[in-house]
């Protein structure tokens, strides 16, 4: 596996960003993620025009793309944080282990930190769909779970992270979380 110094750097920050974004402005309503609510007009307050958010609450239109998750975001969010963080921190150094190794050629010490990045990766995986369960806004348990789903298609290997999926999801969260 002979990657570019410039590219584990790279891909180090774009999954660094991916963690932990709170100096980062939140996502705007017209974000590059392609994806939008279609407005409900049954679900709005006193038979007005309204999105239905998918825990059932009607938001007003508008709101839903920005507005902040609510029930209990505020624990979810800091525990989605605390768990994204520490899932980076573990695969970015595993991955380095390896890629240390590899320049070394030391095939055994490849293979044990290409297993922990792994492990690394599935315990953040698990960590953001168990914070999805626990949501109560149904935005934000969703955001989580495709989070949790993307991560979990991630190997020790740079090409298969999707930096750009990533980084459309964290803007999302930033938006949920921003309470």
């Amino acid at each position: 596996m002979n990657r570019s110094p410039l590219l584990v750097v790279v891909v180090a920050l774009v999954l660094a960003g991916a963690g932990c974004s709170a100096d980062r402005p939140a996502a705007s309503p017209s974000a590059s993620s392609g994806t939008s609510v279609a407005p409900d007009t049954t679900s709005g307050p006193a038979g007005q025009p309204g999105t239905a958010d998918p825990s059932g609450a009607a938001v007003p239109p508008g709101t839903a793309e920005t507005a902040p998750a609510g029930g209990n975001a505020k624990q979810v969010c800091a525990d989605a944080v605390a768990a994204g963080e520490k899932g980076v921190a573990t695969f970015l150094a595993e991955l380095g282990n390896m890629l240390a190794a590899t320049g070394k050629g030391d095939g055994k010490a490849e293979y044990e930190a290409r297993q922990k990045a792994e492990a690394a990766l599935a315990t953040w995986s698990q960590a953001m769909k168990d914070q999805a369960a626990k949501a109560t806004d149904g935005r934000l348990r969703t955001v989580l779970t495709e989070i949790g789903n993307e991560v979990g298609k991630m190997r020790a290997d740079l090409d298969t992270v999707d930096s750009a999926k990533l980084d459309q999801l964290q803007q999302r969260l930033d938006t949920l979380c921003a309470a």
